[in-house]
């Protein structure tokens, strides 16, 4: 006669060897093909022992030693920028433009900006520097 009894419970393993794999290999393509934020625009903001750091907000202009201009992280020109800062004064006269100029950049160049800042309306100009170490 048969003997039907409890059927032997097979013990069920899962081979994650290639899923350990699979996951790292991704996990080094991910690194490889990752990008790292770097600054687009490289500035060497003047050291100062007074003053205290402010805050940052509202909008940036930054002048490269070269005399590049930039609003926003967009290359613009003097005239340039008093176009491109006009209509974010007209919406918000009290919006605070933060001025970042390279240490080797001529006072000239800083003063034409600062002038075409004001013309557009703004109220607000804030020269940014570093504290000197």
């Amino acid at each position: 006669m048969l003997s039907f009894g409890a059927p032997r419970r097979r013990r069920s393993d899962l081979n994650v060897t290639s899923l350990i794999d699979v996951v790292f290999i991704l996990l080094i393509f991910f690194m490889i093909s990752s990008t790292f934020d770097k600054p687009a625009i490289v500035v060497d903001l003047p050291e100062t022992s007074s003053g205290e750091p402010g805050e940052r907000r509202g909008t940036s202009v930054s002048v490269e030693a070269d005399g590049s201009i930039y609003l926003d992280g967009l290359e613009t020109s003097v005239a340039g920028l008093e176009a491109a800062i006009a209509p974010l004064v007209s919406a918000d006269p009290d919006v605070p433009v933060s001025l970042y100029c390279d240490d080797s950049v001529p006072f000239g160049t800083v003063a034409s900006i600062v002038d075409a800042l004001k013309a557009a309306g703004t109220r607000h100009v804030a020269i940014r520097y570093e504290q000197a170490r």
